[in-house]
């Protein structure tokens, strides 16, 4: 067969990879993480800090801010980036999974071609290609998410070309090797730390402790190199990475210690019977490189050491993956490194044989490499029915959404719609999700955009627009009694959980993933506990337009309000003065809330003309860690473009101090005015 066919015979599996890939669906709507990948792409585009670090995931995040540039500009929508990205997320994280498709796609095209240029072996090639449908993990994930998954494929990909090439090349001292398993390592450990049992691979096997210690060194920053974006919240992320470290539970939660022993052994035998085929490709190579240890005197060797030691480090990184993972447990995506190694495994295994049995081994071997092939292929084959699972699971969720809302659209007229945060599947929680996890950067333009965008939030127990609370009186005032909530709660914790804080709930129907209730507001406590039913029992208010006789002090009434700093006349919203904050980390305002007591309800408003939402209303007490709350996004609008801000908040249970300190914070690097406040006690 000449070269020229055989090459093209590597296109196949690829563009099968690519038909499969684009067929696939993916649960609309989903947050995580989805999300918080397009709207932290968003943010790389405006130039600001992103907010999800946990992977630390930021050269997907880099990804994204690309495409969603070419995207927009190939979209000739003229509007901003911002605007259409929000306006259209579900497209926008489509054209991200496509791309991500086609982007691996390539990825196994070259990896068989660099396979096939070196070793001169088609079977070799196609083995390589074909390994990845071994996995149901693999694929799926591949196929169906935006996330660092398809990354650290593609980066264990482009890690075993390169092992090709040193395992291939006569000067394996060249500097090259070095500086590009330390670059391709710390690009590794910034797409997800999962990847950290693969940095032993170079480790091992450069030749000298000096290259090994300057390969460690180089590793350091290459991380920091595709983790700028993120540089603000390295303090975030060490404290993540310490805590995943030093507790037992999933998510660096559970009690304090390195391992649960018996939790830790049930999930190794989880991961052996989950995982078969990688546990059968693991096995092989312990047991090729015991037989090794034993033979090596009996054995001939073209390149003595060289398989060995390659083959031992990917043994090595694959069981180092294998115990991390084992550690917390409880899905295989977590895997990724190793599922994504087996290909490679196995050619290593056949490349190790090769160059060390008798040349009537080496025959054998290789006349019974095409079976391999078709043993492998048949293999992935047999995941067929476990994929088409996957598949129809897919759409039927989305079908699913799709009938819940036009369910919602036909029954329920007058009713306002409220969805349950964190888990439903609708724009707006898709939404919020990636706002949250983006440092809440997009608060005002979503509710610019989405003004219907109303979640009740599960872990503060209270209904808000979007990341701004919304006390009950304020809520039944603006929106009526007719409320339905949409999404959950769905377990039986959910439930009582959303029931103690008050809220009375009455099923009306559920599907595949959601459930939609109607709350009984004249029934709910919640309502009947907080609602302001009288008039506020003290209120204040101000205008900063009356001051003492000496100017030091913004009076309101006969009392003193606050000091007269930072007032200026040249942006007021009613009157002549308003606060200015013009630059980052500038306060003002400074009023004493006194007479605080443990059950008070208080609600305090605000209007802001500029800066974002780090722009912002503050109540802390004296030591913030006893009291702390600060506002997030807008309530409303007014016509000039100001926008009211609110806080409401009950004083806590065991509250000691008998003052808290409200005060203005602009925490952004743009100009900002406040003006017309009103507090009052309920």
């Amino acid at each position: 067969m000449k070269r020229k066919l055989k090459t093209l015979i590597l296109v196949i599996i690829p563009l099968v990879f690519i038909t499969i890939g684009f067929s696939f669906d993916r649960t609309r709507y989903s947050t995580d993480p989805e999300s918080a990948y397009l709207l932290n792409g968003i943010n790389i585009n405006m130039l600001r800090a992103v907010g999800h670090f946990d992977n630390p995931g930021t050269p997907v995040q880099i990804y994204s801010a690309i495409i969603l540039r070419c995207t927009h500009i190939l979209r000739f929508t003229g509007t901003d980036l911002e605007t259409d990205v929000l306006l259209h997320s579900e497209y926008y994280i489509e054209v991200l999974r496509h791309s991500l498709i086609v982007m691996n796609a390539v990825v196994l095209f070259f990896l068989a071609f660099v396979a096939f240029s070196l070793f001169g072996n088609i079977w070799l090639a196609l083995l390589l290609q074909i390994s990845p449908f071994l996995s149901v993990t693999l694929i799926e994930e591949l196929f169906t998410k935006v996330a660092p998954e398809p990354f650290l494929f593609a980066t264990v990909a482009i890690l075993t070309m390169l092992l090709f090439e040193y395992y291939a090349s006569a000067n394996r001292q060249n500097k090259k090797y070095l500086y590009a398993f330390a670059l391709l390592s710390g690009f590794g450990l910034a797409t997800k730390m999962t990847f950290l049992p693969l940095v032993i691979i170079p480790f091992i096997i450069l030749d000298g402790l000096g290259r090994k210690f300057v390969y460690s060194l180089l590793v350091i920053p290459a991380f920091i190199l595709f983790t700028l974006p993120a540089a603000k919240g390295y303090p975030y992320m060490a404290k993540w990475f310490l805590n995943l470290g030093t507790h037992t539970g999933t998510y660096g939660q559970g009690s304090t210690g390195f391992i649960d022993p018996a939790q830790y052994a049930r999930a190794l035998v989880q991961i052996i019977t989950n995982n078969k085929e990688l546990t059968t490709v693991f096995l092989v190579s312990a047991l090729v490189l015991i037989a090794y240890i034993f033979l090596r005197k009996r054995l001939t060797a073209i390149n003595p050491g060289k398989e060995p030691l390659i083959l031992f480090s990917l043994f090595i990184a694959q069981a180092g993956s294998i115990l991390m993972v084992a550690k917390h447990y409880h899905s295989n995506h977590y895997l990724f490194p190793a599922l994504s190694l087996t290909g490679p495994v196995v050619v290593f295994i056949y490349l190790f044989l090769n160059s060390h049995l008798k040349e009537k081994g080496k025959k054998l071997l290789r006349t019974g490499l095409p079976f391999i092939v078709s043993l492998v292929l048949v293999a992935a084959l047999l995941h067929k029915s476990d994929i088409t699972l996957a598949y129809n699971g897919y759409r039927m969720s989305n079908q699913d959404t799709d009938e819940t809302m036009s369910r919602i659209e036909s029954n329920y007229n007058g009713y306002v719609k409220t969805y349950y945060y964190p888990t439903s599947f609708n724009e707006y929680s898709s939404l919020r999700w990636g706002n949250i996890y983006s440092r809440q950067i997009h608060t005002d333009r979503l509710v610019q955009l989405f003004p219907e965008g109303l979640f009740y939030n599960a872990w503060d127990k209270s209904f808000q627009l979007w990341e701004t609370s919304i006390s009950p009186a304020e809520f039944l005032k603006k929106y009526g009694g007719k409320i339905l909530l949409i999404g959950g709660p769905k377990t039986a914790e959910e439930i009582k959980m959303v029931e103690e804080a008050g809220l009375k709930l009455n099923k009306l129907s559920e599907g595949r993933l959601q459930v939609i209730y109607e709350v009984d507001t004249a029934g709910s406590s919640f309502f009947k506990a907080t609602t302001h039913v009288t008039p506020p029992s003290w209120k204040t208010e101000s205008g900063f337009e009356t001051f003492s006789d000496n100017k030091q002090w913004v009076m309101a009434g006969d009392e003193k309000f606050c000091e007269n700093t930072a007032l200026t006349t040249e942006k007021p919203r009613t009157g002549k003065y308003s606060f200015s904050l013009p630059g980052m980390d500038i306060f003002a305002l400074n009023y004493e809330l006194r007479n605080i007591k443990p059950g008070k309800l208080y609600g305090i408003s605000i209007w802001r003309f500029g800066g974002d939402e780090e722009s912002a209303l503050v109540v802390s007490a004296q030591n913030s860690d006893n009291f702390y709350i600060k506002s997030k996004g807008v309530t409303e609008k007014d016509a000039l473009g100001w926008s009211k801000i609110v806080l409401n908040f009950k004083i806590p249970d065991g509250f000691a101090d008998d003052r808290l300190k409200v005060y203005l914070w602009n925490h952004s690097n743009k100009p900002v005015w406040f003006d017309d406040i009103e507090i009052a006690q309920y």
